[in-house]
């Protein structure tokens, strides 16, 4: 039996067209499979949940964008007992292209239907030790009554990457634009976070940040004056094709993390758009380290964000990988 989520509301509002499409290749196989449609009352989140309070192996199958199966991974109640395919269909699919998916649907539909593991990859976890402004998850609004800095003790996972600061602003940017529905129905959806990215290199805190890195070598310490980013890489890509992470792996128990911080802020325009080759990395104030746990403080609360998926601003947080891996059926 398959459990397939679809996501409506996915590739500009096409996410059903996209399932209407595909639908006949899993009628024709004859293979048994229920069909969920997420909205605001039942979330991806919700429904994984759900699906998987069970004591057997389940097929789940996500028919939606990355933030989709971001949703389904922060849901999903055993990993272990959970195969998980999912079919791309929103405006990044940053998930799909690291892992080198087949482009043609119908491809990736027949690896689903075999119905077996064909890899593993690490999921990574980010805890929360304060926050503020924090974000429905499904409005994107702020949630009354918690606009202060507050302790706390949250976890979110992901899978492709985990950050603070200007790419997680330029999520929220873009998350919170009322032009995003407008230009996905238009198939213009990258504008938005052309827009965001613009406004954020502008507009972006440059504050002090500490960042330890916790290795089998040991504790190593980088501290900036006026950082402009953090983000920890499990998968290469991120954001629409950006290449933030070459060497990343999700296979190895580690995370790359990716820094810029004491630079002009024109200069990093003219940094930025080498990211989508990788060749960020060559210029001065852009550095990679790689580490399994690392520890973040900021000066100032600074939005953060997993697989672009953003809920608040946090000045501390703590990412690695959680221990668990995600058996793929793509």
């Amino acid at each position: 039996m398959y459990h397939i989520i679809v996501n409506p509301g996915s590739s500009g509002g096409r996410g059903l067209k996209n399932w209407q499409r595909i639908e006949p290749c899993f009628l024709s196989s004859g293979e048994p499979y229920t069909v969920y449609y997420s909205d605001e009352t039942h979330t991806i989140r919700d429904l994984a949940a759900s699906i998987t309070e069970t004591e057997e192996t389940v097929k789940l199958v996500i028919l939606g964008g990355d933030g989709s199966v971001n949703e389904a991974v922060n849901g999903i109640r055993d990993f272990d007992r959970v195969l998980l395919g999912f079919i791309p269909t929103g405006s990044g699919n940053d998930l799909g292209r690291s892992l080198g998916l087949p482009r043609l649907e119908k491809d990736l539909v027949d690896r689903i239907l075999e119905g077996k593991e064909r890899r593993s990859c690490d999921i990574g976890e980010v805890l929360f030790y304060n926050s503020s402004e924090n974000l429905d998850p499904v409005t994107h609004q702020p949630v009354e009554g918690c606009q202060a800095l507050a302790p706390c003790r949250e976890r979110r996972l992901f899978n492709i990457s985990a950050g603070i600061g200007f790419e997680a602003e330029c999520c929220a940017v873009a998350q919170r634009s009322p032009a995003k529905p407008v230009l996905n129905t238009l198939g213009l959806g990258r504008l938005i976070y052309i827009y965001a990215a613009i406004r954020s290199i502008l507009k972006s805190p440059m504050v002090p940040m500490r960042i330890v890195f916790e290795s089998d070598k040991g504790r190593r310490t980088v501290r900036f004056r006026r950082s402009l980013l953090a983000v920890a890489m499990n998968q290469p890509y991120e954001g629409g094709g950006f290449l933030f992470g070459p060497h990343a792996s999700a296979t190895d128990d580690l995370l790359d993390v990716c820094m810029a911080g004491d630079l002009n802020r024109l200069r990093f325009f003219y940094i930025f758009p080498t990211a989508y080759t990788g060749a960020h990395l060559k210029f001065s104030g852009v550095s990679e380290k790689r580490a399994h746990t690392i520890h973040i403080e900021s000066k100032v609360p600074l939005w953060v964000h997993t697989d672009g998926e953003v809920t608040c601003k946090s000045s501390k947080i703590t990412i690695r990988p959680m221990g668990k891996r995600l058996r793929l059926l793509v």
